[in-house]
């Protein structure tokens, strides 16, 4: 082929690159599934977009493996609120459950409650607190599950929440606003960006008050990092993040961090194994050993404010 052509391969070549026949190449172009030119009679094949298919081809065996391992109950993938202690409980889990997997991303509570209901997860973490009705969890969860019994809520700990910073002790937002500290917070939907929100409007403030407000990170870690390399003066964290970078730690309220699943889910076999892990003794153990935790309900499925009955 000549200099001008390089970068065009002939159907032999192709079919070499693609490693399939002629006859499976000719197919494909008829489906219009590959792309070719044909000139004086012959077809021609650009390099760069065949090798394109062939990564998009190998993308998508990646997905329907992953899929397919959901499916198939052997993955278990958690979404919604941070909290450091679930990316260190995935390598017990697996320890205790060999055959199993457990995968987190951190979206925010609300982003986890809708990723559950829409199928994309197999559980979802939240601690989100409703301050008028003095209840986390259940008041949000009719955005998206208009029956409380399509879903079990369990307990997976409390922990205590509060303000990190470097050498000051923060009592308030407006406090802050006041000696210009600037601020970094969580994104939008989760729940420790609902507590600031709920503290701006309790001091009267609006959120283009506080410098800051507007630089959004995803984790606990994030925040911590952000304040001790001093790009912020402060931010909200869990006081477990915030004890090892030798941060002062102001605490806000303890929370209560929930474990989301659908109630046709509950009694699958992997999720029951994951109910087991929580209520084993090694995983209070974990929490035990961390700063700020408490595992006194730990396990529990829980019911709304005023419910009856627990498990």
């Amino acid at each position: 082929m000549d200099g001008e052509n390089k970068e065009l391969l002939t159907v032999k070549e192709a079919s070499k690159l693609l490693k399939i026949n002629e006859k499976k190449l000719y197919a494909l172009l008829n489906e219009g599934k590959l792309p070719g030119t044909k000139v004086t009679g012959k077809w021609l094949f650009p390099r760069l977009e065949l090798e394109e298919f062939v990564r998009g081809k190998a993308l998508g065996a990646v997905r329907k493996s992953f899929w397919e391992s959901l499916v198939n109950k052997k993955v278990l993938l958690l979404c919604g609120s941070d909290d450091p202690v679930i990316a260190m409980a995935q390598g017990m889990f697996h320890r205790m459950e060999p055959e199993l997997l457990l995968f987190s991303t951190s979206v925010g509570s609300r982003e986890g409650i809708r990723l559950l209901r829409d199928g994309f997860c197999t559980a979802s973490m939240s601690h989100l607190y409703d301050h008028e009705n003095r209840d986390f969890t259940f008041p949000f969860l009719g955005e998206y599950f208009p029956d409380h019994e399509e879903v079990v809520v369990i307990n997976l700990f409390y922990r205590n929440i509060g303000y990190v910073s470097r050498n000051v002790s923060i009592t308030s937002l407006k406090d802050c606003m006041h000696k210009g500290l600037r601020f970094v917070n969580r994104q939008e939907g989760s729940g420790v960006r609902a507590l600031v929100d709920h503290l701006l409007q309790v001091e009267g403030l609006g959120p283009g008050r506080i410098a800051g407000y507007d630089t959004e990170v995803f984790t606990h870690f994030d925040v911590v990092r952000h304040v001790s390399d001093g790009s912020a003066d402060f931010g909200v964290a869990a006081e477990s993040v915030a004890t090892p970078s030798r941060l002062a730690f102001s605490r806000i309220f303890e929370e209560r961090f929930d474990l989301i699943v659908k109630r046709d889910d509950f009694f699958e076999r992997h999720v029951q194994a994951l109910v087991e892990f929580i209520r084993c003794e090694r995983f209070k153990e974990l929490l035990g050993a961390l700063k700020g935790y408490s595992n006194r309900d730990t396990g529990r499925i829980m019911y709304p404010q005023g419910g009856q009955g627990r498990a």
